[in-house]
């Protein structure tokens, strides 16, 4: 698994790439709690993590990957931050759906839609 980090104003963008299975799930893990934690440290300027997962080159995904995403969508909401999924393919869309979990998290077809909605909350 390959994660790419980029920004797009204070929106965090992680493109994903690969399988999200066991170990791969723990790093991507660590990397979003690694932008948890680099947000509190700017506490002071009152930011928010508002981050986008694009999934849209993750292969697949088991339950561990599905147990980090609602880890950090907790996390994050608790926060006072968003997440949001991006271009979720087969594989992780109908986890997700089976799991029954697509009202908990915000999915978006394109970049624009997913940034226009971490806007709108």
């Amino acid at each position: 698994m390959q994660v790419n980090l980029r920004h797009k104003g204070s929106i965090t963008i992680l493109d994903i790439e690969g399988k999200v299975l066991g170990a791969d799930s723990l790093a991507l893990k660590d990397i979003i709690n690694q932008q948890i934690q680099i947000t509190k440290g700017e506490a002071e300027r009152e930011e928010k993590l508002n981050l986008i997962l694009n999934m849209e080159r993750v292969q697949m995904m088991d339950s561990s990957g599905l147990g980090v995403l609602v880890a950090s969508h907790t996390t994050i909401r608790r926060d006072g931050g968003n997440i949001v999924l991006l271009n979720l393919g087969g594989n992780v869309r109908s986890l997700i759906v089976m799991a029954k979990l697509m009202t908990i998290f915000d999915c978006y077809d394109t970049e624009a839609e997913a940034i226009a909605g971490i806007i709108r909350t």
